[in-house]
């Protein structure tokens, strides 16, 4: 199978992408904010609209003729360690051969801008899963997507509070002692890729608790979903974290559960939280591309000679 030559879209590209994104019907990822991503680039580049603030954003594409075989976006994580791909679209129903190549494209993007880990989400039963695999991304996480329940009765009391920026590093610490050591060691050795994973989230607002001046908990909320961080073995600990997020998490929401957090999973079903399906985590660790110098070839006359 050859692969098909993905190339970076330039403004005016995006702008002729714009008006076909209903052809390209078929996602392959689909993650928050990447059609809007894409929207976004056509507007600005129209002239019809100004671009927002948003982070570093790549859009590559593959074509046949004038219209598009399909595209993907990547976004620039916090810290500049990672980056994730954030939507990719085909015009087929599956298509492997565009999948790997504009995946392939993408991680050499990525890793000439510095880029060491290039991440992505997928079904668990996707179709193309396995053009996925040949681009080098490997699952190393499942995700347990939960409906999160509509609860009445105002604002419950809680021992949470909102996190600050003076918690960053309490946080990082906290996920290092309840994420297994096989995990952390392919997302997240450093402070600096946890910034990257902590970004992929989402999260708008956050919420802990302190106890013996240690995080103990981690509650992390967005315009979809919810994640969670908990020490396993205080009571009461997994049953407070599931009310903050029902009185405070998205209308409607999704609760996301890693496979290692099966102690809030069972309270989670306790409480009615609905299972709505498995999500892989895949990952790509990606080589740092550093241009080698032109080299100048220099004239024998011109070297001094030993006497």
């Amino acid at each position: 199978m050859s692969e098909l030559n993905a190339e970076p879209l330039s403004p005016i590209d995006a702008a002729t992408l714009w008006p076909q994104l209903r052809r390209l019907d078929t996602e392959v990822i689909a993650t928050r904010a990447g059609e809007s991503l894409l929207v976004s680039s056509g507007l600005a580049a129209t002239g019809l609209g100004r671009l927002p603030r948003m982070p570093r954003t790549m859009v590559l594409g593959i074509k046949r003729g004038l219209h598009y075989r399909g595209v993907v976006v990547g976004r620039e994580l916090a810290g500049g360690a990672g980056w994730e791909a954030v939507s990719l679209r085909l015009a087929r129903d599956k298509d492997d051969e565009a999948v790997t190549g504009l995946l392939n494209r993408l991680g050499v993007e990525v890793a000439q801008r510095g880029g060491r880990t290039l991440y992505l989400r997928c079904a668990e039963g996707s179709p193309h899963k396995e053009a996925i695999r040949r681009s080098g991304l490997m699952a190393y996480r499942i995700e347990r997507l939960y409906a999160v329940p509509a609860r009445g009765g105002g604002q419950p009391e809680t021992l949470f509070r909102a996190a600050g920026r003076a918690d960053r590093h309490g946080i990082f610490r906290l996920y290092c002692r309840v994420v297994p050591e096989h995990i952390r060691r392919q997302e997240a050795p450093t402070q600096q890729d946890w910034r990257a994973v902590l970004d992929s989230f989402d999260c708008s607002r956050e919420f802990v608790i302190e106890r013996d001046g240690g995080l103990v908990a981690w509650v992390g909320t967005g315009e979809r979903e919810s994640r969670v961080l908990v020490e396993s073995g205080i009571e009461g600990l997994a049953d407070a974290t599931l009310a903050i997020i029902e009185a405070n998490g998205p209308r409607p929401g999704t609760l996301v559960l890693a496979e290692d957090q099966g102690s809030i999973e069972r309270e989670a079903l306790a409480r009615g939280h609905g299972p709505l399906g498995v999500r892989l985590v895949c990952a790509r660790r990606l080589a740092l591309l550093n241009p080698l110098k032109e080299v100048v070839a220099v004239p024998a006359e011109t070297l001094a000679l030993p006497h």
